[in-house]
């Protein structure tokens, strides 16, 4: 006891007396319950623990009054519970240890039952005791690494489960990851759904019990957490009692005779329109009262859906096609033939006309055929048969061609093929990704381009000329379409614009054909063009943007403008040499943007402004400044940089030259001879040969010192007074001179302002 005092520590001293303190020793002493559980032995050595870490020493009294337990007993829990924990720990050791001796690298498998064996404990402790973290045995993942379980692995894990749990027992997904040797999430995935199937005998009658003792379906799964929820026990159980009843849901494997199915499909025939399914279904159990109705409602639902709704089969549509030719449109025949509702045979011959669908490829003849009837179809409406969605054959080849199988082309060369074809960029680019993924060539339409080019191939070798209604009529397309097909260019001429032998009546001819046949909005198509006029097809490209007003100048553009500038030509002639359509406002334009100097957007860097500072040291005092700002820009070449003007300006602003010549220097008299109009800082700037930016910041601010920017009521109230008084415009110098608190500039604004507010209207503008 005396002990006991000497481990109570200073606070319990405060708080507790002696007396107090040794009441409850020594009642627990001589009452010291026997035998505590395990869940009690277990909180007070997590207890013990808490409080005896970091050395500290255990107040054993305290664990005492709160357990009702002897202080003995405490200690004799906690020294049983570190020496187990120890042996575990060894036991542990000795298992993985076992295990990975007896690890089979090849299969990434442990032979569990030879460890088992091999020292003699139970499987289910082997793998409890085994430490994976200490092991050089780490769990694989059999989705990633091998694509899935195999049926070997999926049959392992079964056997592993049957063996060990019972049906009803919660499994430990921990100690089945080990066992199988991968994670343990996947094995919990993989094992719920291989575990679904234990449900035998023995847990049915366990869950019916349940079940007749009004415990609900969320309770009973408590007893059956192998599955995943309730739902899929349920499921489970009622597929178990249907196939223990002798019960299922195929209509097929109820044993009808010939005589009940015929009754009960002339039944469905006669009341499947005027009643519902549950009354049709008891009028079936009224004729065949041997019959229940779980029999009778999937046959009824399955007939009923077959007589009265859904699209046939192709080859009941085949039949009915037959039937119609055989019977006409006698609906009723045509059903009890098809063993269908009347009304059903009816529809599927409206919705689907008796179509079973050809599938074979269209002929040569069918195609022509096609386009004739589009092409008369658009005359009569007054628009273009080939729209702008519809894509040829020869587009989409002309297509291919220009821009050599690659979507990485230049755009140019996609406003080429645009042009070429008749479309945007945009459209060419989506066409041609559909072409690149599909390469699917009808070669009917190649058959097409094949047999115009070669029959105007052989019209202009023998004749040197083509004859497109002759064409045309060769191979029984339209003329038009003859146009866009051909791929023949032998003997194209070119054109080129020249303002002393230019042809307009080539030029009306190239106008009328597109206006004919090409009307706004329609893309034109240079293919037809150029086998119409027979010339060059970029040539016609060219030559109709030039037409339309489009100047898409080029290089040799400029270098030709330059050169007729250089023989003394005007503007005017320059732009008569280049294109009938271009003005002479539009070569001076494109004249003076190409020789005017490019301005780069490209700041000044450390480097320059260094220099600048040493050329600003050399020059400064030894030339005018105007002088000295050219000759940095000439020796840097900083004339084509964005912004290097003011940048000199500044720097030399900052240079000691020109502080000391400014320094002292009377900027309110220079304020106030430039707000009377004395003078100005450019002027005031070279008189004093100083960097204009010096005086220009030092004049604003002494502006702002001298001038307020909020006007007085005295003040507006004289500038009303002398504007009153003028008969003209008024002079704003002169009024600045007489207030002596504005400047000119903020009378001037002062006097727009009033105006603006409708105070000033009569006063004519300053």
């Amino acid at each position: 006891m005396k002990a006991m005092k000497e481990k109570i520590d200073e606070p319990d001293r405060q708080r507790y007396s002696p007396l107090q303190t040794l009441l409850p020793v020594r009642r627990l002493s001589s009452h010291s319950p026997a035998g505590p559980s395990a869940d009690i032995q277990k909180a007070i050595v997590d207890e013990a623990r808490l409080l005896g870490q970091h050395g500290k020493m255990i107040p054993w009294y305290r664990l005492a009054s709160k357990y009702c337990l002897s202080i003995d007993a405490l200690q004799t829990i906690f020294n049983q519970t570190e020496v187990d924990a120890q042996r575990r720990q060894q036991q542990s050791a000795l298992v993985t240890k076992t295990a990975e001796r007896h690890f089979d690298s090849v299969l990434c498998q442990c032979n569990w039952e030879a460890v088992a064996s091999e020292l003699d404990i139970p499987l289910i402790e082997c793998l409890d005791l085994f430490d994976a973290s200490n092991s050089t045995i780490q769990p694989r993942s059999l989705i990633e690494s091998y694509g899935g379980w195999s049926t070997t692995e999926m049959a392992r894990l079964k056997q592993f489960l049957a063996d060990n749990y019972t049906a009803g027992s919660t499994v430990d997904w921990k100690l089945a990851g080990a066992y199988m040797n991968v994670d343990v999430l996947e094995c919990q995935r993989v094992g719920l759904g291989t575990f679904h199937d234990t449900l035998n005998n023995v847990g049915y009658r366990r869950i019916c019990e349940f079940r007749e003792s009004k415990l609900s379906w969320k309770n009973v799964h408590q007893h059956f957490l192998q599955y995943p929820n309730f739902t899929q026990l349920r499921s489970r159980w009622y597929g178990l009692k249907r196939k223990q009843e002798g019960r299922t849901n195929d209509i097929i494997a109820v044993e009808w005779t010939d005589s009940e199915r015929e009754l009960m499909k002339d039944l469905i025939d006669r009341h499947v329109q005027s009643t519902t399914r549950s009354e049709l279904v008891s009028i079936i159990q009224r004729e065949l009262p041997t019959r229940s109705l779980s029999d009778i409602k999937p046959f009824t639902r399955h007939y009923a859906y077959e007589l009265t709704a859904g699209c046939m089969r192709a080859d009941r549509r085949i039949r009915l096609r037959e039937l119609v030719a055989e019977y006409g449109e006698d609906w009723n025949r045509i059903g009890k033939a098809l063993d269908v509702l009347p009304s059903k045979a009816q529809h599927n011959w409206i919705k689907c006309g008796g179509y079973a669908g050809d599938h074979s490829a269209w002929s040569l003849e069918e195609i022509r055929q096609l386009q004739r009837l589009i092409d008369s179809a658009s005359k009569r409406r007054g628009i273009d048969a080939l729209s702008k969605s519809f894509w040829a054959a020869a587009d989409d080849e002309t297509l291919l061609r220009m821009i050599d199988g690659s979507m990485m082309s230049t755009a140019a060369k996609w406003e080429q093929a645009g042009k070429a074809v008749g479309r945007s960029v945009i459209a060419c680019k989506r066409r041609f990704k559909i072409l690149h993924h599909s390469r699917k060539h009808i070669q009917v339409a190649d058959d097409r381009e094949s047999l115009v080019t070669s029959e105007v191939q052989g019209q202009f070798e023998l004749s040197s000329a083509v004859d497109w209604p002759q064409v045309s009529q060769a191979t029984g397309l339209g003329m038009r379409e003859c146009l866009e097909l051909s791929q023949y260019d032998g003997g194209k001429a070119s054109w080129h614009y020249d303002p002393d032998s230019f042809s307009q009546s080539m030029v009306d001819r190239m106008t009328g054909f597109i206006e004919e046949h090409y009307p706004t909005p329609t893309p034109v198509s240079y293919r037809a063009v150029s086998n119409f006029m027979w010339v060059d097809m970029n040539d016609c490209i060219r030559i109709h943007d030039m037409l339309r007003g489009k100047s898409n100048w080029t290089e040799a553009d400029y270098e030709r403008a330059v050169a007729l500038r250089a023989q003394g030509l005007t503007y005017k002639e320059v732009a008569r040499h280049l294109s009938p359509t271009l003005t002479h406002s539009s070569v001076c334009n494109a004249l003076q943007f190409y020789l005017s100097p490019k301005i780069v957007r490209k700041p000044i860097s450390a480097d320059e402004v260094e220099e600048i500072n040493r050329l600003a040291d050399e020059y400064a005092g030894k030339y005018p400044v105007v002088e000295t700002i050219d000759k940095i820009r000439t020796q840097l070449n900083l004339g084509n940089r964005r912004g290097w003007h003011s940048t000199v300006s500044r720097l030399l602003a900052a240079h000691p030259h020109y502080q000391a010549k400014l320094s002292g220097f009377d900027y309110i008299d220079l304020a106030n001879r430039i707000a009377t109009g004395q003078t100005t800082t450019k002027l005031a700037a070279k008189e004093l040969d100083v960097p204009r930016l010096a005086l220009e910041i030092h004049v604003s601010d002494m502006n702002s010192r001298l001038f307020s920017s909020a006007w007085t009521e005295e003040e507006t109230r004289k500038l009303l007074d002398y504007v009153q008084t003028c008969n003209s415009k008024p002079d704003c110098v002169y009024f600045s001179k007489l207030l002596g608190t504005k400047s000119s500039i903020q009378c001037s604004k002062k006097i727009f302002h009033l105006r603006h507010k409708g105070i000033l209207s009569h006063i004519p503008k300053v």
